[in-house]
């Protein structure tokens, strides 16, 4: 069962409402209907869901909601009083892969497929003169079809403009009309086309919307992403969500804007304009809301490599609790003579690279001083070892190329992360399944996320927008087997560590 579900059956089973519910505790009544259907992400927040149990548990007395309980929690009632109820209650409502854990994992297998293997249709190129009719300095359209008709006009009149300009975009309306099956094609094109002029494109994204739409939302921009001529924003304080707009702004040539009150965009009407002041005014307008917003993420290819690099530093510096996956075994706690070996092997011998490492190493030294750092370690079997199959991290984006590991360098670098296990007590590892990835997720809780594809092509992505950093610090928890992290026992992962360096050795020697 989802959160949502579990949610429903309990109130549902001890006759609740949500006004109740939401007296109890401290939630909005709207908040709580809108968890029960599912429109809002399961909670977090450990304090809630045992207020929650609480009241759940004090309120199922009749013998027809104990027995209910009881089959669904898998429990004897006998003998179970409130307060313990209340405990199995917690537990099981934080049971389970969250929403957010699927959107996230989802989100990551979309990524590292890019680019898909079925190229986008192409539409007829737009030329000058193709508009339907002439358009005047002011056209009003109206609904869903409206709002497709005046960006559609928005973007001929770019692309017959022609290039070099800075686009604007931004809304918090429903977004429905932009992903309709006939239209999105279009669209998709029609962007493409500008682009390909010059032009730049500046977005404000609406971080308020749910996260699997935030996220749907960066993958469907993806191709346009990487032609790096996107800045994306996003506005960091809470917006209560009755009054949304759209602005659609090009300098000297057009805008389109509109208005609604909540989700209503059916009836909204929709501005297009040519007229010079108005869309000098609606600018304005624009670039102070600018002022007030935040990089929402920055995307790299190795045509940005020295660029990802500063960034990969930067982000370093944050001293916070840290989280790590890739594809192997990172590349800080990687020995420098197993480094020298695969870049002397691959004929790519880069100071930069090992400048980097020491850096990444002394930033690693400090946060651990005060901060706990784990690593999640897949378990490759022994023959993808001896086969030298198993790939260095990320270095397609470091190093121009793919490396793997011999079976003895990787076997040395695990004897490396065991001695950093034995050196530092707030180091740990993760040993979990092996999968098919390939990708880096590096997360500094309340701060921000490396997010890396590693195939080729190498794109990376760094992310800073704090709703959407919990979302992968969550995933990586949830690959883990952990709901509520803990710290790792280090004299339990160093056992099974030493299990599987002896495993590989007795198979290397063998």
């Amino acid at each position: 069962m989802e959160f949502c579900e579990k949610l429903d059956f309990l109130m549902k089973l001890t006759n609740t409402t949500n006004s109740a519910l939401a007296l109890y505790t401290k939630l909005d009544p709207s908040h709580i209907s809108r968890l029960r259907r599912g429109q809002r992400n399961a909670l977090r927040n450990t304090g809630t869901i045992q207020l929650m149990a609480a009241y759940f548990a004090r309120n199922a007395k009749a013998g027809y909601q104990r027995k209910a309980l009881a089959d669904v929690l898998k429990i004897n009632p006998v003998g179970v009083d409130q307060a313990e109820l209340s405990v199995i209650i917690a537990t099981w409502l934080k049971e389970g892969k969250p929403k957010e854990f699927t959107t996230v994992r989802d989100f990551i297998n979309g990524f590292s497929d890019y680019p898909p293997k079925k190229p986008p249709e192409e539409v007829i190129a737009f030329k000058k003169g193709d508009q339907d009719q002439p358009l005047a300095d002011v056209s009003v359209y109206y609904g869903v079809k409206g709002k497709q008709q005046a960006a559609k006009a928005f973007l001929e009149e770019v692309i017959a403009a022609g290039g070099g300009r800075t686009l604007r975009f931004f809304s918090d309306e429903a977004t429905d009309w932009m992903i309709d099956q006939e239209f999105a094609p279009k669209w998709a094109a029609l962007m493409r086309q500008v682009l390909k002029q010059g032009n730049r494109i500046i977005i404000i994204h609406t971080v308020s919307r749910d996260l699997d739409e935030m996220l749907h939302a960066i993958r469907q921009w993806m191709p346009l992403y990487m032609t790096g001529l996107i800045e994306p924003y996003f506005y960091p304080k809470k917006r209560d969500g009755l009054f949304k707009q759209t602005f659609f702004l090009a300098s000297g040539v057009a805008a389109v804007t509109s208005h609604s009150l909540g989700d209503s965009i059916h009836d909204a009407a929709n501005f297009f304009t040519k007229n010079i002041e108005v869309i000098q005014a609606l600018t304005a307008e624009y670039s102070e809301f600018l002022k007030r917003c935040r990089p929402l993420l920055q995307i790299y290819t190795v045509r940005e490599r020295s660029t990802y690099l500063e960034t990969l530093t930067q982000f370093e510096k944050g001293k916070r609790n840290m989280l790590l996956k890739t594809e192997s075994l990172s590349l800080f706690t990687m020995p420098e003579e197993v480094l020298l070996k695969i870049q002397g092997r691959i004929g790519k011998r880069d100071s930069r690279l090992l400048a980097l490492r020491e850096r990444r190493i002394q930033f690693l030294k400090e946060n651990i001083k005060e901060y706990e750092v784990t690593e999640l370690i897949q378990v490759f079997t022994a023959a993808k070892v001896m086969d030298g199959k198993i790939r260095v991290s990320f270095s397609e984006m470091l190093i121009d190329g793919a490396a793997y590991y011999r079976p003895e360098e990787y076997i040395q670098h695990l004897v490396h992360l065991e001695k950093i296990l034995h050196e530092n007590e707030n180091f740990h590892i993760h040993l979990i399944p092996e999968e098919e990835s390939e990708y880096m997720v590096v997360v500094k809780e309340d701060y921000g996320a490396i997010v890396a594809k590693t195939s080729a092509p190498p794109i990376a992505l760094a992310v800073w927008e704090l709703n959407m950093v919990s979302a992968f610090w969550d995933y990586l928890r949830g690959i883990a087997g952990e709901r509520e992290y803990g710290i790792v026992s280090n004299e339990e992962s160093t056992k099974r560590l030493r299990s599987y360096i002896d495993t590989l050795n007795s198979q290397l020697k063998g």
